[in-house]
C-alpha cells in the first residue's frame, strides 16, 4: 500500500492535554498536519496549541468532554468551520481507575466505558457524515495491548478496551468500500501522566504494568498508522508482538505471572490518597507528554525479552521459575 501524504491535512485528536494525545499531536504537526486538538483543560490545549505553533504547525484549540454529546458535536462543527474538511479522526482520550472489581465503584464501571468507548463512539458519530460526503477519511483509534489482554486491578478499563477494539473491528467491516479507513495501534505500557491522574481504591501509587515506553513509540505508531491506513499496528516486540505470541501458545505463562505478581507490579511505594482522581473532574498537573513514572531502562526491557524467549523455548516445567525471573527484570 503506498504511503499517504500528510502535508495539509487536518486532524482532530482527542485527549490532546498530555500523554499519547499531547505526542500524537506534536509528531502529526511535524509532518505538516493541521490539527483541531481537544480535551476538557483548556490551559493544558494552550500549552500544546504554543508548541505546534513555535515548531511551524497550525492548531485551533476546541476544549469539550467526549462523555458530552454536545461538545462532541460542537468540536467537530468548529474544527469544520476552521478548516473546511476533515481527514483523519485520531480517537484518544482514556481514563482508568484502580481496584479490585467487587470493590470497584459502580460510578467508576459506568465513567470508564463513557470515556473509552462511548467517547470514541460518540466522536467517530460525529465525523461520519462528513466522511460519507467526501468518499474518504481516516478513523484512528489509539487502543492498548489491554485491548486484547487482561490485568489485575483493571477490569474496567481493560474490559472498556476490549470493547472499543470490537467496535473499530465492526466499524471497518461497515465501511468497507467507502473510501473510510480504519486503523489501531495497540499501545503498550507508556509514561504518561495517566498514571498521575487516576483513581486508586489503593493507598500506594498505580503504575502501569512494566516494561514502561517512552509516549513518543506510541505517536510515531499513530503517524506510521496515519499514513498506512487500514491497519491494526502493534509497535513494540516485549509488551507487543511477543505478548500476543506467548498468549496463543504459552497462555498459562502470562496467566501465572499476571496472577501472581500483577498487582503488585501496579503498585510503588508512594502512598497516595486519589480515590477519585481526574475521572470525573480535570486536575491541573500531568501537563505534556511524560508523567512521573520513567520509561523502563533499555537494557531491563532487553533482559526481560531474554527471559522471555528462554521461557518460551524451554519445559513448561519451569514456568514458575522463568516467569519469576521476568518479573524480576523489569520492575
Amino acid at each position: 500500500m503506498a504511503r499517504e501524504n500528510l502535508q495539509g491535512k487536518v486532524a482532530l485528536v482527542t485527549g490532546a492535554s498530555s500523554g499519547v494525545g499531547w505526542q500524537s499531536a506534536v509528531r502529526l504537526a511535524e509532518q505538516g498536519v493541521r490539527l483541531c486538538v481537544t480535551a476538557r483543560r483548556v490551559e493544558a490545549l494552550e500549552k500544546l496549541q504554543r508548541e505546534v505553533l513555535r515548531r511551524g504547525g497550525e492548531c485551533l484549540v476546541a476544549p469539550g468532554d467526549v462523555t458530552v454529546q454536545e461538545d462532541v458535536e460542537r468540536v467537530v462543527h468548529a474544527c469544520l468551520e476552521y478548516y473546511g474538511q476533515l481527514d483523519l479522526l485520531v480517537n484518544v482520550a482514556g481514563v482508568q481507575s484502580y481496584g479490585y472489581f467487587d470493590q470497584l465503584p459502580w460510578e467508576h464501571v459506568i465513567r470508564t466505558f463513557d470515556v473509552n468507548c462511548f467517547g470514541y463512539m460518540r466522536f467517530v458519530r460525529a465525523v461520519l457524515p462528513h466522511f460519507r460526503a467526501r468518499g474518504r477519511g481516516h478513523i484512528l483509534n489509539v487502543q492498548s495491548m489491554l485491548s486484547v489482554g487482561a490485568a489485575p486491578l483493571l477490569g474496567a478499563y481493560t474490559s472498556s478496551k476490549h470493547a472499543a477494539l470490537g467496535f473499530a473491528q465492526c466499524l471497518e467491516l461497515e465501511l468497507r468500500g467507502t473510501g473510510i479507513r480504519v486503523s489501531n495501534v495497540l499501545v503498550p505500557s507508556v509514561a504518561t501522566p495517566m498514571f498521575d491522574h487516576a483513581p486508586t481504591q489503593f493507598h500506594l501509587a498505580p503504575v502501569p504494568v512494566p516494561p514502561t515506553y517512552e509516549p513518543d513509540v506510541a505517536a510515531r505508531a499513530v503517524v506510521r498508522c496515519a499514513r498506512r491506513p487500514g491497519r491494526t499496528s502493534v509497535p513494540v516486540f516485549l509488551q507487543g508482538r511477543l505478548i500476543l505470541w506467548m498468549d496463543q501458545f504459552l497462555p498459562q505463562v502470562g496467566k501465572w505471572l499476571l496472577g501472581k505478581f500483577g498487582a503488585r507490579m501496579q503498585m510503588r511505594e508512594k502512598p497516595v490518597e486519589r480515590s477519585e482522581g481526574n475521572l470525573f473532574v480535570p486536575v491541573a498537573q500531568g501537563v505534556g507528554p511524560r508523567g512521573s513514572v520513567p520509561p523502563t531502562p533499555r537494557w531491563k526491557r532487553f533482559s526481560a525479552t531474554a527471559a522471555l524467549v528462554a521461557l518460551a523455548g524451554g519445559a513448561l516445567g519451569g514456568v514458575a521459575l522463568g516467569a519469576h525471573e521476568v518479573a524480576r527484570a523489569v520492575r
